[in-house]
């Protein structure tokens, strides 16, 4: 707490001080192969895998955290218990909604004389729910605001790379295009709005593209192509406040309004420079003129694991050697001052929590 008297020359100088936020994101891995498991799981206190994430959390200490990878189950009783046993409400505020890994779309997506494959659901998954996300805060969400797009059809959004010579022309009517979900959940720091926004884009793999060797010198890519498409999907949102094209699941209309602060967030699946992505798919936020890309969190374990073929290594955030995890705030309102992704040279527990490794930004608020 500052001296009374320091707080009353600020006052006569009208001066404010910014106020420090660290936002971080995090692939937990905390997925089930079965409805329900997670929530078991979660109702013990001693598993391995769950204290490892949660010592990664409390270490990061972050004030925004998503957690992606984390099973979704309509009464929420999976992220009650994690709550409850793991981080003893460290976080007073968390969002989780409906996804649409594992929900059926009662169609024959990958081509096989049935709907009923985990690739016949609306995003990839052996059940509903499977992948999930969750959003945790230490402060307080604007929960009316909340906007979320998990139905928007892929079909809706201008210039999209639907392979239509895949998909039959009644499935890409129903198509939808977030493989999980988007969500824009605003939270309030002193007085100050920030919209969060979060996502988990599709693996551009599992498919006919690049990692497969194929005599067809043009692959359809569908994994691929629905991963750049949910990307731009955030560079859309934010350059286009009046896009009636836009149309969240409460079927309001629009992108985010000018002018406002935002942190794109999560598992993006994209490196800039190596895997299996379309061609300039994460640049699309990356180069952004909205966004401030000019701080990579880096860290020595990225340097000490990933292979020197690799192109700037000490980025990478998983240890199959990519960038997929990201904390992209806005040049508007922010003053970005640190980054950096958490993994120490010689840490073997990470391994035990999951395959990707936790990325943060410091940043104060500015008005």
């Amino acid at each position: 707490m500052k001296p009374a008297a320091f707080l009353l020359s600020c006052a006569l100088l009208g001066t404010v001080e910014a106020k420090e936020l660290r936002i971080a994101t995090l692939n937990a891995s905390l997925f089930r192969p079965g409805a329900g498991e997670l929530i078991a799981d979660t109702a013990k206190k001693d598993q391995e895998q769950l204290l490892a994430v949660t010592a990664i959390i409390r270490k990061i200490d972050a004030d925004v955290l998503l957690l992606n990878e984390f099973d979704y189950d309509e009464k929420k009783q999976a992220l009650g218990n994690f709550q409850t046993n793991y981080l003893h409400d460290l976080y007073p505020y968390h969002f989780s909604a409906p996804v649409n890994t594992g929900v059926p779309s009662g169609m024959d997506l990958n081509h096989d004389g049935d709907t009923t494959d985990p690739q016949d659901a609306f995003g990839y998954g052996t059940h509903p729910g499977q992948y999930g996300m969750v959003l945790f805060s230490k402060f307080p969400l604007q929960t009316d605001s909340i906007r979320t797009f998990q139905k928007l059809l892929w079909r809706d959004l201008p210039g999209n790379m639907i392979p239509k010579s895949y998909y039959t022309a009644g499935q890409v009517e129903k198509l939808r295009l977030s493989s999980k979900s988007h969500w824009d959940v605003p939270i309030t720091v002193e007085n100050q709005t920030v919209h969060v926004l979060c996502s988990h884009p599709t693996p551009p793999t599992f498919d006919d593209g690049r990692l497969v060797n194929l005599s067809d010198t043009s692959p359809v890519d569908w994994n691929g192509r629905r991963n750049h498409d949910e990307i731009r999907f955030w560079a859309e949102y934010i350059s286009h406040a009046d896009a009636q094209w836009i149309v969240d699941d409460k079927v309001h209309t629009g992108g985010l309004a000018a002018g406002s602060r935002f942190v794109v967030l999560g598992d993006l699946n994209a490196d800039p420079d190596d895997g299996d992505t379309v061609a300039g798919a994460v640049r699309q936020l990356l180069e952004h003129p909205l966004v401030n890309a000019s701080i990579v969190p880096t860290s020595k374990g990225a340097i000490a694991n990933v292979p020197p073929s690799y192109k700037n290594r000490e980025s990478k955030t998983s240890h199959f050697h990519l960038r997929c995890d990201y904390v992209l705030p806005s040049r508007q309102g922010f003053e970005v001052t640190s980054g950096a992704v958490h993994w120490p040279e010689n840490d073997a527990s990470l391994d035990k929590a999951s395959d990707h490794r936790a990325v943060w930004m410091e940043m104060k608020i500015i008005p």
